[in-house]
């Protein structure tokens, strides 16, 4: 699957429904995002190389709930089957790849949540 980068590939209007508009709250939570989901891939990169994928699943889950929250779609659906697949240890040759995705719309959601926090300060 080729990833569009012109394309906004998170959306905020869970957010911004459940923090009425806020959008200092809203940067928050983008700003948590930004700082620790980078790591937490980083962490599951990590576990692949090392082959370690029962150490995968509680890193997915971890980071689940910041991609879900920014209404990242397809990113969520990846980081669910990494979740789901490394805790019942199945599909184990397709959890490189799936992290690789993941790191890579990881990179595209950063830059594009980097300027929506720019833009507001």
């Amino acid at each position: 699957m080729e990833l569009q980068t012109s394309t906004m590939r998170y959306d905020l209007s869970y957010l911004n429904q459940v923090f009425q508009g806020n959008k200092e709250m809203v940067n928050n939570i983008i700003n948590l995002f930004l700082q620790q989901v980078p790591g937490y891939i980083t962490e599951m990169e990590e576990c692949v190389r090392k082959n370690e994928p029962m150490s995968l699943h509680p890193l997915a889950h971890k980071a689940k709930s910041s991609i879900s929250m920014l209404g990242i779609k397809d990113m969520e659906c990846d980081i669910l089957k990494i979740e789901q697949d490394s805790k019942n240890l199945r599909n184990l040759d397709g959890l490189p790849a799936l992290v690789s995705q993941v790191r890579a719309n990881c990179q595209i959601v950063y830059s594009q949540l980097k300027e929506v926090i720019e833009k507001s300060s």
